[in-house]
């Protein structure tokens, strides 16, 4: 059953078809859709499948259902379901659209079915078709009823109305041969995944990267089982750990829900992670971390690009960022009215603030209270945006849920970015031993993780040079290799050795400019990183004395794929 589990809104009709299909004996290799999206609909902007049957060896059965106590068709071609208003289209119309556009999308993707029926359907669960009087716009073999959901009848019932339809095909379309164990289980792996939405894992194209981006494109895709529930629970939070696959799934929902034709934003709070996600969601979408959303709504309201200007200068106050331009964009938001029908967040911890949600609350139609929302977090290590070392830090996620009443939140454990050793490291260093469930990254018997000591800057240097070399000697490149600082620019190792006349020229020959100069090696600090991630990664100028690092080296660490170098001051 894709999904896995039908939500409690969807009506009793489909909640009975649903349980007959799922529990129907014999049908292990059967793969049932139930309310199956259809973007590009033969008779319409958009439409859905109530169920798509795919039964090996027998074919495919697209299944309008109705669980209404009541049908009336007035002869004039006009159908009333209970006591709603009366339409035009019939239940045969509306599986006959899906059906076709399902056939014509798996043609357009070289998966065409031959060999077998392909027919549509409907199922009348509260009713009988002894009911429904003979018409030329249906056949009766079409029609299946509440008889079909009773003793274990649903499968048997779906093999009959293919049986029929092979017929049915075999006696007017010229073309038709049934051919038989048609179609195989490869055909119908074929058709699940192209029905399935995926995600599309990119990947970079290097040489040990070859076997990483293997195993990634498995995992990334195996993903896509948290996003069963969005049709049937808008609201929700999705929690993990760092390398938990989490912005993957927030780059799903963002595309299923522009693709469904809503006005979706994207919101993120690092300028590093913006770029990630809108080349993850592709277009039609507004990603936007929220110190830029925010100047463009005051921007926007006021016919200027002041607030712009001074957010990319970067010479402001601190209290800009927190106040002034958080009241600025209320007010406009206020002024302009909801803009979005859709918000996607991902790590929510760091967009947590009272005066961030009150601009995205004026910005969503129904507010926070009530649109439709999808965010993630990790609420336990990596609230790490403070002004402050000694900050108090609010209770980010009880924050969220306030602001959010009713968001169903659930839970990915799987580390499916890092080597085991990686992640061993990172869960260790928590004190968290079972961090993460299962690790989807194959092991090796090369060593993953280093960790050297200094205890004056100038120690830290050489080892800094060395690690850069050792690690360029193993299967990496200087693109594949970031160099993270808790510490910005200057105060860095990294731009420690820039800025000395002394430095190895190993590394300074190899240093790019920053974390954006993709021809060397990029550094930074685990601020700007946070949300990404590098195949190779050594972290500097760590000092656990200061009980923030601590948090600061979980979110470095975890940004490692496959190799980790920690530079440590020891006392």
């Amino acid at each position: 059953m894709i999904p896995s589990t039908i939500g409690d809104d969807a009506p009793p009709g489909e909640h009975a078809v649903f349980a007959a299909l799922r529990d129907a004996p014999r049908t292990d290799d059967w793969v049932v859709f139930h309310s199956l999206e259809i973007a590009r609909h033969v008779s319409q902007v958009q439409g859905e499948a109530d169920f798509v049957v795919v039964a090996p060896g027998q074919g495919i059965l697209v299944i309008e259902v109705k669980s209404h106590e009541s049908i009336e068709a007035d002869g004039e071609g006009r159908w009333r379901y209970g006591s709603r208003d009366w339409v035009t289209r019939s239940p045969f119309e509306q599986a006959s659209g899906a059906q076709h556009s399902i056939f014509e999308y798996l043609q357009s993707k070289g998966a065409g079915p031959v060999g077998y029926p392909v027919f549509h359907a409907a199922w009348l669960t509260q009713l009988s078709k002894t009911k429904f009087a003979p018409s030329i716009g249906w056949h009766n073999w079409q029609l299946l009823d509440a008889a079909d959901l009773a003793n274990g009848n649903a499968a048997a019932a779906v093999i009959r109305t293919l049986t029929h339809a092979n017929t049915h095909l075999a006696d007017s379309v010229s073309g038709y041969r049934r051919v038989a164990g048609q179609p195989v289980a490869e055909h119908t792996a074929r058709i699940t995944e192209l029905l399935t939405p995926r995600f599309v894992a990119e990947l970079s194209a290097k040489e040990l990267a070859r076997r990483r981006e293997a195993e990634q494109a498995q995992f990334t895709a195996e993903q896509v089982k948290v996003l069963d529930v969005v049709g049937t629970n808008p609201r929700l939070l999705v929690e993990g750990p760092a390398g938990s696959g989490k912005t993957w799934v927030a780059a799903e929902a963002a595309r299923r829900a522009c693709v469904a034709g809503k006005r979706t934003l994207v919101v993120v709070f690092n300028r590093l992670i913006e770029a990630r996600l809108a080349e993850l969601c592709g277009e039609g979408l507004e990603v936007r971390r929220i110190h830029s959303l925010m100047a463009q709504v005051v921007d926007r309201y006021a016919g200027k690009n002041e607030a712009r200007r001074k957010l990319e200068s970067g010479r402001v106050e601190p209290e800009w960022y927190d106040q002034t331009l958080p009241e600025q964009a209320l007010e406009a938001a206020l002024e302009l009215g909801p803009q979005y029908d859709y918000l996607v967040v991902d790590e929510a911890q760091d967009v947590a603030l009272e005066q961030y949600l009150d601009v995205l609350d004026a910005l969503l139609v129904g507010g926070l209270e009530r649109a439709p929302v999808f965010l993630t977090g990790d609420f336990d290590h990596q609230v790490i945006y403070r002004r402050h070392a000694d900050d108090e830090v609010t209770d980010a996620r009880a924050t969220v849920l306030r602001r959010m009443p009713g968001l169903m939140t659930l839970r990915l454990d799987k580390n499916v970015r890092s080597t085991p050793e990686v992640a061993r490291f990172v869960a260790e260093l928590i004190g968290e031993p079972t961090l993460y469930s299962e690790h989807r990254r194959s092991d090796d018997d090369q060593v993953s993780v280093e960790r050297h000591t200094f205890t004056t800057l100038e120690q830290q240097q050489p080892l800094l040079a060395d690690a850069v070399e050792r690690i360029l000697s193993e299967p990496f490149t200087v693109r594949e290799l970031v160099i993270l600082s808790p510490y910005a620019r200057e105060r860095s190792a990294a731009g420690q050795a820039l800025a000395s006349q002394s430095t190895d020229a190993r590394l300074t020959s190899r240093l790019g400019t920053s974390l954006d100069d993709s021809t060397r090696i990029r550094w930074g600090s685990i601020h700007e990183f946070k949300g990404l991630e590098a195949p190779a990664v050594i972290l500097t100028d760590v000092d656990l004395s200061k009980g923030y690092h601590r948090d600061l080296l979980y979110v470095g660490a975890s940004r490692a794929t496959d190799r980790l170098v920690v530079l440590e001051l020891r006392d």
